[in-house]
């Protein structure tokens, strides 16, 4: 085989190795990711919600703005408008309760690692191991050293072992940076929530109690007395789960930097190895 075709060869053999390294190392690092946070870091998805949505009525003259609220304490005061603003928010409320739960998420996102992982790892083995056994192949015939597929060989291993390096400098800062934040240098003034200032009863309520008050005499639906008292519940939940979000932000911070610190070591050692192992056999070669 001339050595235009060689480095041809190699060049697909190696940037095909590449690419499906990146697809095995961020489908393990998701993986580790998903049992750390599964395991360890358990609080490390909440406050990823949405508020569920609120309820707002038309106002009765059309110059007022949107109205949270309802007066009928001796008789039902809804109009068709806002009759129709309560099945509108029925509909958004019940499409909000269809999105994932953190866990949910996580285990959608692992399905989708193992079935990244499934299908490169098989096509880096094929790839890698061929580009391999070509080198070895031509250090048995005795190959000039200085041909140009050594060459992208080299480069192959030299750019992983640096991506290496790169992902382990930024994995290992941020670890060390929230170690720090958390428990050594304690910043109290980031720990506090701006949404603990506002009350539970906000805007965002008012609508709901408003209905809740009417339920009975504006004669709302089973369903819709249920999905109001749940909409409450989840309001509660969602808003604790924001108030905590500063409290938890060392928990998400870890469980993303350490799978990329466990990923990155072994993955530039076990090329550096390669990379000092063949260094030393040329200097030997060439004395």
């Amino acid at each position: 085989m001339s050595d235009q075709s060689s480095s041809i060869r190699n060049l697909y053999f190696y940037l095909v190795s590449f690419i499906a390294l990146g697809f095995i190392v961020g489908s393990s690092v998701y993986v580790v990711n998903y049992f750390a946070k599964a395991s360890v870091f358990t609080r490390a998805d909440n406050a990823f919600r949405s508020i569920p949505p609120p309820l707002f009525f038309v106002p009765v003259k059309s110059t007022d703005a949107l109205d949270t609220t309802l007066e009928c304490t001796d008789a039902c005061t809804l109009t068709d408008a806002q009759r129709t603003n309560i099945n509108d928010w029925q509909t958004s409320y019940q499409q909000w309760q269809q999105q994932g739960t953190p866990s949910t998420n996580r285990t959608q996102g692992l399905v989708n690692a193992l079935s990244f992982l499934l299908v490169s790892l098989p096509i880096f083995y094929f790839h890698f191991r061929t580009a391999q056994r070509d080198f070895h192949e031509e250090v048995a015939l005795g190959a000039d050293p200085k041909r140009s597929g050594r060459t992208i060989r080299t480069f192959y291993f030299y750019l992983v072992a640096l991506a290496a390096v790169v992902m382990f400098i930024i994995s290992a800062g941020v670890t060390v940076n929230t170690s720090l934040k958390t428990w050594l240098i304690k910043d109290t003034s980031s720990t506090a929530s701006p949404m603990k200032a506002l009350p539970l009863t906000s805007a965002d309520t008012e609508g709901v109690d408003a209905a809740v008050k009417c339920a009975d005499r504006c004669n709302l639906s089973a369903e819709q007395k249920e999905l109001l008292g749940q909409w409450k519940k989840d309001y509660a939940a969602v808003r604790e789960e924001t108030d905590n979000s500063n409290v938890n932000n060392w928990q998400r911070s870890l469980a993303t930097s350490i799978p990329f610190l466990l990923v990155s070591i072994p993955l530039f050692w076990l090329h550096w190895v390669v990379i000092q192992r063949e260094r030393a056999k040329t200097t030997r070669s060439s004395q």
